[in-house]
């Protein structure tokens, strides 16, 4: 037996087709190719919901049906119906006759039936029918694994496309839109061959983008086709002349409630500044939810305004003012993974959790009330992720983290914590636990934070010799010990602090003359900070970057460029560079996460 793979845009047809006509009997056959042992089902027809026997009618639907198919270079692979009771899940005799038919010019023909009692429960709802050996009569296949599980000879290329196909009906209404045979003899105006009219048809893009394959590099795709098949991507047309698509930024470290106190009290040491502002800042927004949904929704226009479409957040002790900051940002379409704060011991003895049980409760319960607060939202479009966030090893008993620990193993929930980075914060540490706080941490990431790291830290992040040991490092602000939002900052700042290391160091071999000038470079360049910022193999988050006006020579918002040539007016690798310099707000003129458009 082959295998099969049904394409987005045929599975949601056969959706809008049994949706259209509910009570009727429905049915249509299926289009694709063979290719290194796949039959890969790229699109269908849909034929009739009245004249369902084998009819004049049915004659003359397969045909166009076959005619449209050799016309796109496709071949018919198979058939489908769906019952008029939805508790029948049987081939009518009709079917197995076209079905039959098909296989006699395909010879791995498939035909499949609609199962009415799951269609729109988020699962896959066909039944595969395949012929007896010998035989014309068709049964059902009884596959080892199940049709459409993992691993099983028929699968859908994209899992999330049943419950795709019910945001469309439900929320678009898209098979009011959609015609079969029967109803173009109706109404000749209706593209019951292409269905245009539904807008399944995939959104081609075209202009400049630009990515990061890899640390170090860099690429322009000029003159680039970008394939999408929700057409709700990307509504406005084609990137203008000028301007290039890039991936949103990820920011991997902020505290939200401290967006209140951004750019304040920087001059104070570490622990002077969290009881002053940190701490201050998050019993505020625990005690007023009216002020924590203020400070969150604007708090997700900032983040969209600077093009982070993806963000780690710490949060609060609160779990109702997390659920707060999950739903602001679920409403504004940023992808969050929302932290509630765990933490039983405390310099601060009003802001903590009463006991390392109260604590562990409370962050189960926050998991479970994240998750359940999206559940009805539809899978594709659920952007948010609960965390658990122990403050840092001091604010945590060792009970607390070896729960913390199991509670992330047994519900398969990501961690996120803080390293000391300031001198008084490692000493409280090695004070109260005897070892650095890093061995508290098997396995990890690091989201570092440049700005903060210059204002509360002793020593600079090795960021170059992390990179080179092949630790997994990723860019934050670290609002509000890092003054900035803006991730380009961030970028900058990353950059900035690696050159003057690898000047001091440069210096200091010269002087002991201990490496004869052949050390490894401790600077970072702007290339591989873009891409420490950037997200790698995600849904469409991507960010419009507008650098020149293309008719008037002129450069946008800071950016000056004075050797544009009329005749030549690319995007070039000077011009990106020039942009992560200087860029700002004004160059952003799109944005979209999991295809929403943000601006």
């Amino acid at each position: 037996m082959v295998a099969y793979s049904i394409l987005d845009k045929a599975y949601v047809k056969i959706f809008l087709h049994a949706a259209k006509h509910p009570h009727k009997p429905v049915n249509g056959v299926l289009l694709g190719k063979l290719s290194s042992g796949v039959v890969i089902i790229q699109d269908v027809i849909p034929l009739l919901h009245h004249w369902t026997s084998l009819s004049p009618m049915m004659e003359i639907g397969l045909d166009l049906a076959k005619g449209h198919a050799e016309s796109v270079d496709l071949s018919l692979v198979g058939y489908y119906q769906a019952c008029e009771r939805i508790d029948d899940t049987a081939l009518a005799p009709v079917g197995e006759r076209v079905a039959g038919q098909l296989r006699s010019q395909f010879s791995d023909a498939i035909a499949f039936v609609i199962d009415g009692d799951s269609l729109g429960s988020g699962e896959a709802a066909l039944i595969p029918y395949l012929p007896l050996s010998g035989s014309t009569s068709w049964r059902p296949q009884s596959l080892n694994p199940p049709a459409f599980a993992p691993g099983s000879q028929i699968t859908l290329v994209d899992p999330t496309s049943p419950s795709r196909a019910v945001a469309l009906v439900r929320d678009d209404h898209m098979h009011r839109k959609f015609g079969d045979f029967d109803d173009h003899l109706e109404d000749v105006t209706i593209d019951w061959l292409s269905n245009s009219a539904s807008a399944l048809a995939t959104l081609a893009v075209r202009g400049t983008l630009v990515h990061c394959p890899a640390l170090g590099q860099v690429e322009i795709l000029k003159d680039h086709l970008l394939c999408m098949i929700d057409p709700r991507v990307l509504a406005d047309g084609d990137p203008p002349p000028g301007s290039f698509l890039l991936p949103t930024f990820c920011d991997l470290h902020l505290h939200a409630p401290q967006f209140m106190y951004q750019g304040t009290g920087l001059d104070l040491p570490l622990m002077e500044w969290l009881d002053k502002y940190a701490y201050k800042a998050e019993e505020s927004l625990d005690e007023k939810l009216d002020l924590a949904k203020k400070v969150y929704r604007r708090l997700a226009q900032r983040l969209t305004e600077v093009g982070t479409g993806a963000v780690l957040l710490f949060g609060t002790i609160k779990t109702e003012t997390n659920l707060v900051l999950a739903q602001e940002m679920q409403d504004a379409g940023v992808r969050a993974f929302v932290g509630k704060l765990s933490m039983d011991k405390s310099s601060r003895p009003t802001y903590k959790e009463s006991s390392a049980d109260s604590s562990l409760r409370s962050a189960e319960d926050f998991i479970h009330r994240c998750k359940a607060s999206v559940a009805e939202v539809i899978e594709h479009q659920r952007l948010i992720e609960p965390v658990i966030t122990p403050r840092f090893v001091p604010t945590c008993s060792d009970e607390l983290l070896e729960k913390l620990g199991e509670l992330s193993q047994r519900t398969s929930t990501r961690v996120q914590s803080h390293l000391a980075e300031s001198y008084e914060e490692a000493k409280w540490v090695k004070d109260e636990r005897g070892i650095d706080d890093i061995k508290v941490f098997k396995k990890t990431a690091v989201a570092h934070c440049p700005l903060s790291n210059a204002y509360f830290s002793e020593r600079p992040f090795p960021l170059r010799e992390a990179l080179d040991k092949g630790v997994l490092v990723g860019l934050g602000t670290d609002v509000a010990g890092g003054y900035s939002i803006d991730i380009m900052n961030s970028m900058r700042q990353a950059v900035a602090v690696s050159r003057m290391r690898e000047g001091l160091r440069a210096v200091e071999s010269k002087s002991t003359s201990t490496d004869g000038g052949q050390a490894r470079s401790l600077a970072v360049e702007w290339k591989e900070s873009l891409f420490l910022s950037t997200r790698v193999g995600a849904s469409f988050d991507a960010q419009q970057i507008y650098l020149f006006d293309s008719e008037s020579s002129t450069g946008v918002g800071a950016l000056d460029f004075f050797d544009l040539e009329s005749e030549c007016k690319e995007i070039t690798m000077d011009m990106i560079e020039k942009w992560w310099c200087m860029g700002d707000i004004r160059n952003r003129t799109g944005m979209w996460v999991q295809g929403r458009k943000l601006i």
